[in-house]
């Protein structure tokens, strides 16, 4: 009777470090009605005692069964967690155990005097069973483990083998002698392998984890690039719309405040008045130049929204010291009344021409434009524009009409001028000529447009590297033209 109490004792006192361990180490609270687990304790500490009667050496691995059993039952963890934690709660508490023991030595020796073994032997196990229970409320006190140890750091698996270590010797010590039975060495041999076993699947089901994880982590990276991809395209597209859009404004609005202006001048009327003044404050915001030209015979073709482009022409020439010249020679307004063009179309594409050919002729000594509004032999609207500027280079014109390619990238050109030309041109299926030698004394290049609904591109041009660049482009027509003069029309020298 005597060795029931002692082991209800004994047994208690470690499945209560065996919860107190493991609520800690998982940082879980415990509340006052745990109390009640208990009894439940003492009701396993009276099985291991019959385990402890008739298989000894079972009493460790009893230990880690129920204990496992009861947490998990109790906290509902994930099983593999529950085992592993218990696993190490179990090893805590032998570890206690065998500390506590050591220390009740002096407590034992005073006992000595204490003649009723009974009471003698129960004081013992009740005296080291308190120390163990207040060894591990300490040891949940140092600040290193205060908070818990986390299952995915390396200190909780050194803990595991240390634990797995631990059970196994103290199953040992639960052995009678050095010749042990087949059967009890059989059962050792179980119960290592068994204890191998918890940290194999620790391990395993934590590779697990970690690749779930990683995977994890990876799908989140492909999405959030992937949207981020999304994101950036979605902004290149936006930045290509407003940057189209500044790139019509910087041309027309100063087009406007010089209707606006002439309107106001002519008319008197408040509401013109109005108008060119808020234009002239749009300017200023724009940081453009309001400039007014001092010339009074500049060529007009009666289409305001056309004279616009011109005049700016001209009056750029008078600030900046550049010949500005313009042949008016076809009726621009039977373009807009016997055809299906529009005056906006013919004003952006005068616009951007106009101002790419005065940025060029600005590059060379003796600078200067020509404007020709004809027709054709057709008697189609034709626009040639010259200019005495560098000739395009081959990379333009390699790429003309298909990307946003400019040769000023570095001092504010875009390349969306002429593209929006070339999508005008798609329009009306008009066709674009680049000629590099035109007779027109003082230009090195004039940009013809026929609105003949032929849709082609020719390039006349002296240069083989221009031939080169263009080889790829079956819709460009590349004419060479030779030392003397003669023009070859399948894009190559012959």
């Amino acid at each position: 009777m005597i060795d029931f109490i002692l082991s209800l004792i004994k047994f208690t006192a470690i499945f209560t470090c065996i919860l107190y361990a493991y609520t800690k180490l998982l940082r879980i609270k415990l509340k006052a009605w745990d109390l009640v687990d208990f009894p439940i304790f003492i009701a396993l500490s009276a099985v291991l005692h019959f385990v402890k009667i008739y298989v000894k050496i079972l009493v460790p691995i009893g230990y880690l069964i129920f204990g496992i059993v009861f947490l998990f039952l109790r906290f509902k963890k994930p099983f593999y967690e529950t085992v592993a934690v218990g696993t190490i709660a179990l090893g805590i508490s032998i570890v206690l155990s065998a500390l506590a023991t050591f220390l009740s030595v002096p407590i034992a020796a005073a006992l000595y005097l204490i003649k009723n073994e009974i009471v003698k032997n129960i004081i013992e196990q009740l005296t080291i069973s308190a120390i163990q229970i207040v060894g591990v409320y300490i040891l949940f006190k140092i600040k290193r483990l205060r908070s818990g140890v986390d299952p995915k750091a390396a200190t909780f698996e050194i803990l595991l083998f240390l634990s797995v270590g631990c059970i196994f010797t103290w199953m040992l010590s639960y052995t009678k002698n050095a010749s042990q039975s087949i059967y009890e060495i059989a059962m050792l041999v179980v119960a290592l392998f068994g204890l191998l076993l918890i940290l194999w699947w620790f391990r395993h089901i934590k590779y697990n984890y970690r690749e779930a994880v990683k995977q994890q982590n990876f799908n989140l990276m492909e999405d959030t690039i992937e949207e981020y991809k999304l994101n950036s395209v979605e902004k290149d597209l936006q930045a290509a719309v407003y940057a189209k859009l500044f790139h019509y404004l910087n041309k027309a609005v100063p087009d406007c405040a010089i209707l606006a202006e002439s309107a106001a001048a002519q008319t008197g009327c408040a509401d013109a008045c109005a108008a060119r003044d808020m234009l002239q404050r749009v300017l200023r915001e724009m940081n453009l130049a309001n400039e007014k030209c001092s010339l009074q015979s500049i060529p007009q073709t009666g289409v305001r929204v056309i004279d616009a482009p011109i005049i700016q022409l001209f009056t750029a020439a008078e600030s900046k010291n550049f010949n500005a010249s313009a042949d008016i020679s076809a009726d621009v307004e039977s373009w807009f009344t016997e055809s299906d063009l529009h005056k906006e179309d013919i004003h952006i594409l005068l616009s951007y021409l106009c101002d790419n050919a005065k940025i060029s002729a600005l590059g060379s000594p003796n600078a200067q434009v020509r404007v020709e509004l004809s027709a054709t032999a057709d008697k189609k609207p034709f626009i040639r524009i010259y200019d005495s500027g560098e000739q395009f280079d081959e990379e333009v014109l390699a790429k003309l009409g298909i990307e946003q390619v400019t040769t000023r990238a570095g001092i504010g050109g875009s390349g969306i001028g002429l593209f929006t030309v070339f999508e005008i041109l798609a329009k009306y299926g008009a066709s674009f000529t680049l000629d590099e030698a035109p007779q027109s004394h003082g230009f090195s290049k004039v940009i013809e447009i026929a609105f003949d609904e032929r849709h082609s591109v020719t390039v006349r041009t002296c240069r083989e590297s221009v031939v080169a660049a263009c080889a790829a482009r079956k819709e460009i027509t590349v004419d060479l033209i030779g030392s003397d003069e003669e023009t070859l029309r399948d894009g190559t020298n012959g």
